[in-house]
């Protein structure tokens, strides 16, 4: 039987229940954590004229020729022996990444979603302008480190200031993110020319939805806030959520398959503001967000739906 890869960690409830679901229709599942290389697994792989084969070794081999579909989930980074010089553990780990991403990112498979791809389409001015020329209906934005450029585009006008990345690590190893906040001209000063910032017109909102798309099927949630934490940054109060499974727009879905083309996604968890008059705006889409959540709040098919295409059932 040819097996399924799932690459992510131990600590994963989404890709539990993949697997679960996986398991339970008879396929074959291997789960590997890159953070097991070097330290507790080994490749060894040749070229051939189709690409490479060999194995990849640690609680049991796999072998790579073998593969039917990769899952690029939420893999740790590589870890190195502690007692290594700090310069020596940073050569291995590029290394590592450079070898074991190479041969498992060349495997012609399906890939939900391709590290490649993944990491590319997490830039939001990217996201931005791709869904912009998808046709979606995007958000008055700019990005800038001057702050009379910023003056000049809120004018009079409360706007939102949010994060570019993903956030970093912080001391204790918990990943800090920039929050969403409303700011006018007058809050900004001189601190502006430290680095890029992204400002965006604060769109009238009756509620916002989450859109997850697996390969040609999408699932539309809308997410409704119940607090003024919530109305602003819905991930700040899940408590006050509830959510609704709507219908999704004709020419949305058509935007929303353009920019997944564009970007290269099988996979993506995008979301929209939903205005009183029925606008939907696009805001950002995560190539590889969290959705186990809203499968079970809203009772949409997630699992089984990714269960498919890790099967090949989905195009």
């Amino acid at each position: 039987m040819t097996p399924i890869l799932v690459l992510t960690g131990r600590d994963d409830l989404t890709a539990d229940a993949v697997v679960e679901e996986l398991s339970r229709r008879g396929e074959h599942v291997v789960r590997y954590d890159t953070a097991d290389f070097p330290t507790a697994s080994r490749l060894a792989v040749t070229l051939t004229g189709d690409g490479w084969a060999g194995s990849l070794a640690g609680s049991r081999a796999l072998r790579l020729e073998a593969v039917r579909s990769v899952w690029w989930r939420r893999p740790n980074e590589f870890v190195t022996p502690q007692t290594w010089p700090g310069h020596a553990r940073a050569l291995a780990v590029s290394e590592a990444r450079s070898g074991l991403l190479g041969v498992l990112g060349s495997l012609p498979v399906r890939w939900i979603n391709h590290p490649a791809r993944d990491a590319a389409a997490n830039y939001k001015p990217l996201q931005l302008a791709v869904a912009a020329r998808a046709g979606l209906c995007t958000p008055r934005t700019v990005i800038t480190s001057d702050p009379e450029y910023a003056r000049v585009f809120m004018g009079g006008d409360e706007v939102i200031y949010k994060g570019l990345g993903g956030g970093v690590l912080g001391p204790a190893g918990q990943r800090q993110f920039l929050p969403v906040s409303l700011v006018r001209a007058d809050d900004l000063d001189d601190g502006v020319t430290g680095t890029a910032h992204l400002f965006q017109e604060n769109v009238p909102k009756a509620y916002e939805v989450r859109l997850t798309v697996i390969g040609t099927r999408m699932f539309p949630v809308a997410i409704h806030a119940g607090s003024d934490a919530a109305r602003l940054d819905w991930r700040t109060d899940y408590r006050s959520l509830t959510y609704e499974r709507v219908d999704l727009p004709t020419e949305v879905e058509k935007g929303v398959r353009r920019l997944m083309d564009e970007l290269g996604l099988f996979f993506g968890a995008l979301d929209f503001v939903v205005s009183p008059d029925g606008q939907w705006t696009f805001l950002e889409i995560n190539p590889n967000g969290q959705w186990h959540w809203i499968a079970v709040k809203a009772r949409v098919p997630l699992v089984e739906a990714m269960t498919d295409a890790l099967q090949g059932e989905a195009s």
